[in-house]
């Protein structure tokens, strides 16, 4: 598995959201990467600035909401709230098999 995995997420109606996976590439392999029917080249989100939470464990849909709901909290007041957009992204550093000691991310992108 590669790391960091990104994951942008659209949110769209409360329970049908878009999403659109990133796996890191490695240096050796970018210049020519593996093909695939199913892979296409992609570019990082367009935006400049992002807001980031890290926290531990294993990542699933309440503590995510939570994690981003402290996020948008903590920037409340700031001359950053007002520019948050509804595009959201979750990294993920470590296997699904080590639940206990993951390191994950929480990113707002900031327009």
């Amino acid at each position: 598995m590669t790391a960091p995995v990104l994951t942008n997420i659209y949110p769209s109606t409360r329970h049908n959201s878009s999403f659109v996976v990133y796996f890191y590439l490695p240096q050796k392999h970018q210049d020519n990467p593996p093909q695939s029917n199913q892979a296409h080249p992609v570019k990082l989100p367009k935006y400049q600035y992002a807001a980031v939470k890290r926290y531990g464990g294993f990542m699933n849909d309440t503590n995510i909401a939570e994690q981003f709901s402290a996020l948008r909290k903590s920037m409340k007041g700031s001359v950053w709230e007002l520019t948050i957009i509804k595009e959201h992204s979750v990294a993920v550093y470590n296997s699904p098999d080590e639940r206990d000691t993951c390191v994950n991310e929480v990113i707002l992108w900031l327009d």
